[in-house]
């Protein structure tokens, strides 16, 4: 039991446990009888242990209040008279950069090693600029989301603007700076860039791109893409 709550602070504390850099740590968690605690820890913590080659990571349940990301969270991380709307536009950059990043349909669904910001700026330009009005009602129904009143929020910001920190350019930023806290990204060449770490490349690999998953994103692109052809 002890050796199982050290596994279970340390993944708390890191993320994550890694056989070079925790060899003890690695070792105990591979002991079978530390396996089993752990797995009752999973139950009922609301978390689940991803295995990954030579790196283990937590990962909260989206329904666990503790350790998971909240509405109220993204908001708070955007500023303190951010509203639901900037959150939920947050969300939605953060999806468009993931899928920009593993939206491949090979073997390994990652398609590019780094992002320029503008790119993603640009992006976002297409998807909300082409999105038709039966579109949005339809994204709205279905995922009971105001896609109108974001893209309203969205096409209302300049690209860049010296001096303003609500430009697209800033959101986005904001959006890269949540996902660096999370250590899944880093920038590259003064902000300019962002490229995934291991932890992202490895949670996306071994957890969060199984068939579901993938379906259900890839899905939401797809139209996206058909509309902007049509």
């Amino acid at each position: 039991m002890n050796r199982a709550l050290q596994i279970y602070k340390k993944l708390l504390s890191d993320g994550q446990i890694n056989d070079k850099v925790d060899p003890e740590f690695y070792t105990n968690y591979k002991d079978p009888d530390v396996r089993v605690l752990l797995t009752e820890f999973e139950k009922e913590l609301g978390f689940r242990i991803i295995e990954a080659k030579h790196t283990v990571y937590l990962v909260p349940n989206s329904d666990n209040d503790l350790l998971s990301f909240r509405l109220k969270d993204i908001r708070e991380s955007i500023s303190s008279s951010a509203r639901q709307v900037d959150a939920f536009l947050q969300c939605y950059i953060i999806m468009v950069i993931l899928h920009l990043f593993f939206g491949g349909k090979n073997y390994d669904p990652k398609q590019i090693e780094f992002l320029q910001i503008k790119d993603i700026v640009q992006k976002l330009d297409e998807k909300f600029d082409t999105a038709s009005e039966g579109k949005m009602d339809e994204l709205e129904e279905r995922y009971s989301l105001n896609f109108r009143h974001m893209a309203n929020q969205w096409r209302a910001k300049a690209a860049v603007q010296d001096g303003k920190r609500t430009t697209k350019n800033e959101i986005v930023l904001k959006a890269c700076r949540l996902l660096i806290r999370q250590k899944l990204m880093d920038f590259r060449d003064n902000e300019r860039e962002i490229k995934t770490t291991k932890r992202l490349d490895d949670l996306m690999r071994y957890y969060y791109l199984d068939e579901k998953r993938v379906a259900e994103i890839t899905a939401i692109f797809q139209e996206d893409e058909k509309d902007a052809e049509n």
